[in-house]
């Protein structure tokens, strides 16, 4: 359930690239109300797709799963 603060941090580097591509690259007008729609956007889009990451469970998916095999090990019996 720790999703916000990732997804903050994923806005902001957005923000700041958005706001550097606008200034230095397009040389366009920096439109605040724009750039902080976008933000959002891309503020829930993170969220929205971290949840259902963690319900997906996308470790046992891939086949990552940390179960541990057993193994059997001692002489046979037979």
């Amino acid at each position: 359930m720790n999703f916000i603060i990732p997804s903050i941090a994923i806005s902001i580097l957005f923000m700041i690239y958005k706001i550097i591509d606008m200034k230095y690259i397009t040389k366009e007008e920096i439109k605040l109300k724009t750039i902080t729609k976008d933000s959002l956007i891309v503020f829930l889009c993170s969220m929205i797709s971290m949840f259902a990451l963690e319900q997906l469970n996308i470790n046992e998916l891939i086949g990552n799963s940390k179960e541990s095999l057993s193994a059997f090990t001692n002489e046979p019996d037979f």
